[in-house]
């Protein structure tokens, strides 16, 4: 048996426990306490992740990066500004082999200029195997907006089955991170009757009236489905009008509003399918897109939910009557006269349907970039002549 003075020994120290963490005690139900209440207050949405600064998804193994439709317009430029960083091998492919952009020296042992037929799944095989891991493929190729409705058949082949062939084969790649796919769309998959209503927003659904909107549309829900399933990473952006597209007018309802400017500067004249002074499209610049092309690229997965994946890509509202004004401040009130108004019902038609303002909220969030106004754009383009 325990003798008194040992009982009280023990008693005497398990006082002065108490005494030292007692203290303690106390301050941690007090946190717990104010966490709870916390909690409360939050209601049912207290489960939301805390927001966060998002990392970059800089590309990783050697940056090879793949960019298909390599003979069109904005492939070129995005293959010569990627060349600038030494650390990224490029392929830059095409029905035919495309040219090798301007800017990128011959000297340049970082790009890879190649022919492939994405109709034919041995070419999208044989395009996939010239790298053992890719880091990024950018799906530039396509038919555009008048060809589309010209021939159907043609959009259905290229802009569908082929881009549904090129993902099944990305999905099948065997590497251990996925190549982050940036997918060309379009702002032509929003139509009526949310278009002259109001401004486009993140929630603006899809309502396409024309061939090249309808396909676009269908193809970035088939990405959504992939990337949701852990298939693929990619992000699909719905480009606005890109102004001023330098060489020859595309098959594109939009083709008038880089012609405005770049015709009347090689002493041509332009045709304006349209009459309206009002009338509003959405652009921006060559440059302001391809920066935003690489902000894509690095951007986080989780930037967007897993099955939401378009972003529309930045631009800015401009009538025909703020065109007009930028052309006279940069070109000069002398050659308005090559500017011929001569009303295209169809280009009309589409044109009409496309958005005239918007929001960028995911834009934004994505801290991608925008330009200031249709001047500054017409300035960008006459001072590149100059170079």
């Amino acid at each position: 048996m325990l003798s008194w003075l040992h009982l009280h020994r023990i008693i005497i120290a398990h006082l002065f426990i108490v005494q030292a963490t007692y203290p303690k005690f106390l301050l941690c139900i007090a946190k717990l306490s104010i966490r709870d209440r916390e909690l409360q207050n939050r209601g049912p949405d207290h489960r939301r992740p805390v927001t966060r600064d998002l990392k970059s998804r800089t590309p990783t193994m050697s940056n090879n990066i793949l960019i298909t439709g390599g003979a069109g317009f904005l492939g070129p430029m995005l293959a010569a500004k990627l060349a600038k960083d030494s650390s990224n091998n490029i392929v830059l492919t095409d029905l035919r082999t495309p040219q090798r952009p301007a800017g990128i020296p011959d000297s340049a042992s970082n790009l890879e200029l190649t022919a492939g037929d994405l109709t034919s799944q041995s070419d999208i095989d044989k395009l996939l195997s010239m790298r053992t891991q890719w880091s990024a493929i950018f799906l530039f190729h396509g038919i555009m907006s008048v060809g589309c409705e010209e021939n159907p058949a043609l959009s259905t082949k290229v802009n569908l089955d082929a881009t549904l062939s090129v993902l099944t084969s990305i999905s099948k790649l065997q590497q251990s991170t996925k190549p982050r796919i940036v997918y060309a769309s379009t702002q032509a998959v929003y139509g009526p009757p949310y278009t002259a209503t109001g401004p486009i927003t993140d929630d603006t659904p899809a309502t396409p009236i024309g061939v090249y909107g309808t396909h676009k549309a269908i193809m970035e829900k088939h990405i959504d489905d992939l990337n949701r399933r852990g298939l693929i990473d990619a992000f699909s952006v719905r480009l606005p009008t890109v102004v001023v597209r330098p060489g020859a007018p595309s098959r594109s309802a939009a083709a008038f509003l880089s012609g405005l400017l770049r015709e009347p500067l090689a002493g041509l004249e332009c045709i304006v399918p349209i009459s309206d002074r009002s009338a509003r499209q959405m652009i921006c610049s060559p440059r302001v897109m391809i920066e935003n092309f690489v902000r894509v690229m690095k951007a986080p997965s989780d930037a967007m939910p897993a099955h939401i994946r378009a972003v529309y890509m930045p631009g800015i509202s401009v009538t025909l009557g703020d065109m007009y004004a930028a052309f006279e401040a940069v070109v000069g009130k002398e050659k308005l006269s090559l500017l011929r108004e001569e009303v295209d019902e169809e280009a009309k038609r589409l044109l009409d349907s496309w958005p005239q303002t918007a929001e960028f909220g995911n834009a934004t969030r994505m801290g991608l970039l925008f330009d200031e106004s249709c001047e500054q754009i017409y300035r960008e383009y006459a001072d590149s002549l100059k170079a």
